[in-house]
């Protein structure tokens, strides 16, 4: 166990993450509380108003490191630690860190999106982006390994992902759409910069063992 998940020099990224996350939440709740929507809003939550009129984006990213109190943070932070760590081993850390910040933006901005088509004005903050894109990274990595991954099968990384996305619908409050998109984000950017590259390094040709095809003197005909 302790060798899986506590060697921060084989996962620095997750460790790095988890540690802005903590510290973030940390300064925020010196400074004011962190259940508080407008206390939230007024340093750095995402919200259509404030990202469209004022032109605020980088919302999109800061809102990705922030967590409506300790149990929204702890919640987080579990899942990241844990199944951010086998995915950082099976995807490098340059790779992971894409991942996870593209699958974060992605859910923010759809997020910000949908609430912009329904006419919405949330205040939205959390990980769960990021997070849901780990979950989907490992459904590719998981089928690219032919069906388990570090004793992950396919089948439970769905049900993982099902359960977390239901217990999402079934509460109020939960970000659904910024879920999906960064489960979407995650399956799409891993498949092409993990599952591909992975796949045509399984099945490489071997051209010592192909017939030599190169012509001999005799057949080729001079003009």
């Amino acid at each position: 166990m302790r060798d899986e998940y506590f060697n921060p020099k084989e996962t620095p990224i997750t460790y790095i993450l988890v540690a802005i996350n903590i510290i973030t939440f940390i300064v925020l709740e010196i400074m004011g509380n962190t259940t508080d929507g407008l206390f939230m809003l007024l340093n750095g939550a995402m919200n259509p108003n404030k990202v469209l009129v004022e032109g605020e984006w980088y919302r999109l990213l800061t809102a990705t490191f922030m967590h409506f109190g300790i149990e929204h943070l702890m919640n987080n932070m579990l899942l990241l630690f844990l199944l951010g760590q086998i995915f950082e081993r099976a995807v490098g850390p340059v790779r992971y860190l894409g991942i996870y910040l593209g699958s974060g933006l992605t859910g923010s901005f759809l997020s910000f999106f949908f609430m912009c088509l329904m006419g919405k004005n949330d205040i939205v903050a959390g990980a769960s982006g990021g997070i849901f894109g780990i979950v989907g990274g490992m459904l590719i990595v998981i089928l690219v390994h032919k069906g388990k991954y570090k004793g992950i099968s396919t089948k439970r990384m769905l049900i993982m992902a099902g359960l977390t996305l239901y217990f999402g619908f079934a509460y109020a409050g939960t970000d659904n759409v910024g879920h999906l998109g960064g489960l979407t984000a995650g399956i799409i950017i891993t498949f092409f910069t993990y599952g591909i590259p992975t796949l045509i390094k399984g099945s490489h040709v071997d051209f010592e063992s192909e017939k030599n095809y190169t012509l001999k003197q005799d057949d080729i005909n001079e003009e």
